[in-house]
């Protein structure tokens, strides 16, 4: 499978891969409790950076928001085309299933036709059998050699 994506997708592709896992909920988790706590408690007062309310983690976190946001979209849009482009393959393989099992049905149909003409051919030749071997009877002229010449005549008509 060749990857046909281009800088930005495999960007994109990277950050909601990372941004939507949960080692970066924790990193995160972490990075933000060590800021609250660098900044808040008076044993770091010496390099305290953004005391509270915290305007630089507010701008940060907004920053983070505001890139990853369209990041995950890109991400998204192109997984559902390829989503849309599976789906119409496979209805595509779906219709073509189903015209074949149209024409097998409609092939079953015309076959179902013709054996029921050789089936009504049989019997009137099943019929005309019977009405021979009656009338020879009725004659009391049927014997075992007229019997075998009348099946024969039969089987080779």
């Amino acid at each position: 499978m060749t990857d046909n994506r281009n800088f930005g997708d495999k960007v994109s592709d990277i950050v909601t891969h990372f941004g939507g896992s949960w080692k970066f909920i924790f990193l995160f988790i972490l990075v933000i409790t060590a800021w609250v706590t660098i900044n808040t408690l008076a044993l770091f007062q010496a390099i305290a950076f953004d005391k509270p309310p915290y305007i630089l983690l507010n701008l940060i976190l907004s920053f983070v928001a505001a890139f990853q946001a369209p990041f995950i979209m890109m991400s998204q849009n192109r997984a559902e085309k390829k989503q849309d482009a599976a789906y119409r393959e496979l209805f595509i393989e779906i219709k073509e299933l189903v015209q074949q099992d149209l024409d097998t049905e409609i092939e079953i149909h015309n076959m179902e036709k013709y054996i029921m003409r050789e089936l009504d051919a049989v019997k009137k030749q099943q019929t005309q059998l019977l009405m021979a071997l009656k009338e020879a009877i009725a004659l009391e002229k049927l014997n075992r050699e007229s019997i075998v010449e009348i099946l024969q005549n039969q089987e080779e008509e």
